[in-house]
């Protein structure tokens, strides 16, 4: 019965927390403060969070940025913390909110985040789900990430956007990020850089070429394809049909002829002569 009553008054807790967020959330601003208050830009709100590891640093990320535009928002830090919460609604984010609006309810809560001096709540917050869902080995992944990414099939411009992602979470110098993109490049492209005679020095400079001459070869396929279309529909308009069968030339009969020593023609009955016009006889005969 103890331990129903427990179950009972947590479930109670919970649900008195969420309908905090919610009432939190949907506050209208006090009125007669509307003039005076300073809007911030117009800000996308976070992404509700799963508990997966790859989205953990942009959730919070994205919480850290729109609380920056929007401090008016939030006057406290329990405010703060149950909006962090609020976005936390699928998987094992959502057990994460629902022990953590339990933890809320406890002394050590107050002690650790609404009485500490040591480190700001908010940032407190953050680092508990870093911890529960981050990275354990983020640079380790980050490494592992920058020596293996390839071009494959994505154009110039997308493969450099990844990379720059890459090389901005790696920490490497720019020698080694020279290094690591030209191992990322496609062996085509890669090739044509390194027949030019002066190779750039920079890695902003490595971006430009590799852009610029992946977009002239992708060009010049392009144009090669639609050439290549041109010219079939050209010979299937000018040439027959292959299956068709050719008209078979008609043989000529000829008529036979005397053997090479012969050479006396047959008298023709109905032959004329020339000089009086009658049948019978030859003009010579006439």
């Amino acid at each position: 019965q103890q331990l129903l009553n427990m179950v009972n008054g947590l479930q109670q807790v919970v649900a008195q927390q969420e309908q905090t967020i919610t009432q939190l959330q949907n506050q209208p601003p006090p009125p007669g403060t509307t003039a005076q208050t300073v809007r911030g830009p117009k800000m996308a709100t976070p992404p509700l969070y799963d508990g997966l590891m790859a989205t953990c640093e942009a959730f919070i990320n994205a919480c850290r940025l729109y609380m920056s535009a929007k401090l008016q928002e939030f006057p406290n830090t329990q405010t703060k913390i149950t909006w962090v919460l609020g976005f936390m609604q699928t998987g094992m984010a959502q057990l994460f909110r629902n022990h953590f609006m339990v933890y809320m309810a406890s002394p050590e809560y107050r002690t650790q985040y609404l009485e500490s001096t040591a480190t700001d709540p908010i940032e407190q917050l953050y680092q508990d789900i870093y911890k529960a869902f981050g990275d354990p080995n983020k640079q380790a992944t980050v490494i592992q990430e920058i020596t293996t990414i390839k071009q494959g099939s994505k154009s110039g411009e997308e493969h450099v956007q990844v990379f720059k992602q890459c090389y901005m979470r790696s920490g490497y110098g720019e020698i080694a990020g020279i290094h690591e993109f030209k191992r990322s490049l496609n062996s085509p492209l890669l090739d044509k850089i390194m027949a030019i005679p002066e190779l750039p020095t920079t890695l902003e400079k490595w971006y430009d070429i590799a852009i610029r001459l992946d977009r002239q070869w992708r060009q010049a396929v392009a144009e090669k394809k639609v050439f290549a279309a041109r010219s079939g529909k050209g010979d299937m308009g000018t040439n027959p049909k292959t299956n068709q069968s050719a008209p078979q030339p008609r043989q000529q009969t000829r008529p036979p002829t005397l053997p090479a020593g012969n050479t006396v023609q047959p008298r023709d009955p109905n032959r004329r002569c020339y000089n009086c016009g009658q049948p019978g006889h030859f003009a010579w005969n006439c």
